[in-house]
């Protein structure tokens, strides 16, 4: 994305940080945790454009899932 938003640029930092915090020591033996979290993130990938909507549901985004998602992974608005 050339012309990401920033919502978009939090969502791709929220993937970083969605791995790094699953291999991070204090935290990786919540794998299940970690695993869905990923899921949701994966799953429901902004669309690109000015106004992107949520590729996995269709609403607005950053659909309510994500949301939760990316402040689990540490990175909020």
């Amino acid at each position: 994305m050339l012309n990401e938003t920033a919502e978009q640029n939090r969502y791709h930092r929220a993937r970083s940080a969605q791995i790094a915090a699953s291999r991070d020591p204090q935290t990786s033996g919540h794998a299940i945790f970690w695993e869905y979290n990923d899921k949701v993130l994966q799953e429901h990938p902004p669309a690109d454009g000015p106004t992107p909507v949520c590729q996995g549901c269709g609403e607005p985004w950053p659909c309510g899932l994500v949301e939760t998602a990316m402040q689990q992974a540490g990175v909020h608005s």
